[in-house]
This record gives C-alpha cells, sequence and structure tokens, in this order.
C-alpha cells in the first residue's frame, strides 16, 4: 500500500474512534473494489469472528476499500 493510501487509512480510523469513541483492538483493510457495505460487514465478520464492531467503505488511490474495527 502506498504512502498515501495508509495516510487516508490512518484518518478514517481516526475519525470514526473520535466520532463514535469504542475500545477498538484491531482495525484492517480489505481490498473491495467496488466496495459495497453489506459486502464490506460480511467480510469484516469473517475476518474478525467475534471481536466485529464496525465496518466501513473508504476511497483510496487504487478505488474503494472495506476498513474493519474490531
Amino acid at each position: 500500500m502506498k504512502k498515501s493510501g495508509v495516510l487516508v487509512l490512518m484518518m478514517v480510523i481516526m475519525a470514526l474512534i473520535i466520532c463514535a469513541p469504542v475500545s477498538v483492538e484491531s482495525a484492517i483493510g480489505i481490498d473491495l473494489n467496488p466496495c459495497t457495505l453489506p459486502e464490506c460487514v460480511g467480510e469484516c465478520k469473517k475476518a474478525l469472528k467475534d471481536k466485529y464492531q464496525s465496518a466501513t467503505c473508504a476511497m483510496g488511490p487504487k478505488g474503494k476499500y472495506c476498513i474493519c474495527l474490531g
């Protein structure tokens, strides 16, 4: 992932944490292009299992991708 993609990912994670303060143990990004919210939620639940808290689609340099918080 390029520096700009990492920067975008970190900004989105920080915004999610500030806007909705929850205890987050992990944050991962999954390449989904095109990213739809139902698909993103499903992939996050598979990856994080019982630690899943939220999911969102974000725009990056290569298109949309999924961000999972758990």
